[in-house]
């Protein structure tokens, strides 16, 4: 019964959330997309984006104004500084801006370490769009940060498979999505294998020193658990560690109806386990 009440209550969905079939990101079927997606004002586009930019974490890396920063120094020398995306962005037309977000491949240098581009690739394209027109409207400022360098201790991480290529990963994600179980929850999947995936693994079934296998998390709670997990009232009453410092800074900014899908698509991933 509590699945099949979680399925009735998809049909609730708005249609913006659902667009034209054949997506070429998402495949055959129903096309998904947070809500807000697809218009045509040039200004709501770019506010759905800046919506995107916090839900999907920008911020953490680049910082609240987008001028970035450094991420991390090795002790031997090495260090990666997020880049300052109002200078940044400027210089990459929008094929290659795409690009760099879905596939984790710059066009100047070799490496791009940390942009999650393995989940990232999975935004649906009218998403995307919107990400990108924001980013475009950033006000040049800040200071232009160097490159990336790499250092002993960045190098092995990479030979040990700890710290991998942009690239390396979105190959790993491009065939685990999340179970698919059906277009009733299909909504919900989509925002599940967006957002949760970076941390919870390619089809959430875990990553190893980072999340547990959602199912598990996902069967501490009932419905009203999920969605104070997820940031419901703008921050997390369950989450502890960082799932608390997600939910209150990304999750949080979902709206009632993307929430609802992706508790609903939680419940029933719960129930087929």
């Amino acid at each position: 019964m509590r699945a099949i009440a979680c399925l009735l209550g998809v049909a609730l969905l708005s249609a913006c959330s659902i667009g034209e079939r054949h997506d070429p990101v998402q495949g055959p079927g129903p096309t998904y997309m947070f809500q807000g997606a697809g218009v045509s004002d040039p200004a709501a586009k770019r506010a759905h984006g800046q919506r995107l930019g916090e839900l999907l974490a920008c911020s953490s890396c680049h910082g609240e104004s987008y001028q970035g920063g450094a991420y991390t120094e090795d002790a031997d020398g090495g260090y990666v500084f997020a880049s300052n995306l109002t200078l940044a962005v400027p210089r990459l037309s929008d094929e290659q801006l795409t690009k760099l977000l879905r596939e984790g491949v710059h066009p100047r240098r070799p490496n791009l370490w940390y942009m999650p581009s393995k989940s990232l690739q999975r935004l649906s394209r009218h998403d995307m769009a919107a990400l990108v027109a924001f980013l475009r409207a950033l006000e040049p400022a800040g200071e232009d940060w160097p490159e990336p360098q790499n250092g002993e201790t960045t190098t092995a991480l990479l030979q040990l498979g700890i710290l991998q290529d942009g690239p390396e990963l979105v190959e790993a994600y491009r065939d685990r999505m999340p179970p698919d179980l059906g277009d009733q929850v299909g909504y919900g999947r989509y925002i599940a294998s967006v957002t949760c995936a970076e941390c919870h693994g390619p089809d959430l079934s875990g990553e190893m020193g980072s999340a547990p296998p959602i199912g598990l998390v996902a069967d501490r709670f009932d419905r009203a658990g999920l969605e104070a997990l997820t940031g419901a009232g703008g921050a997390s009453t369950h989450g502890e560690g960082m799932m608390g410092l997600v939910a209150a800074r990304n999750l949080s900014v979902l709206t009632d109806t993307e929430r609802s899908a992706l508790v609903d698509y939680l419940l029933v991933l719960r129930a087929a386990q």
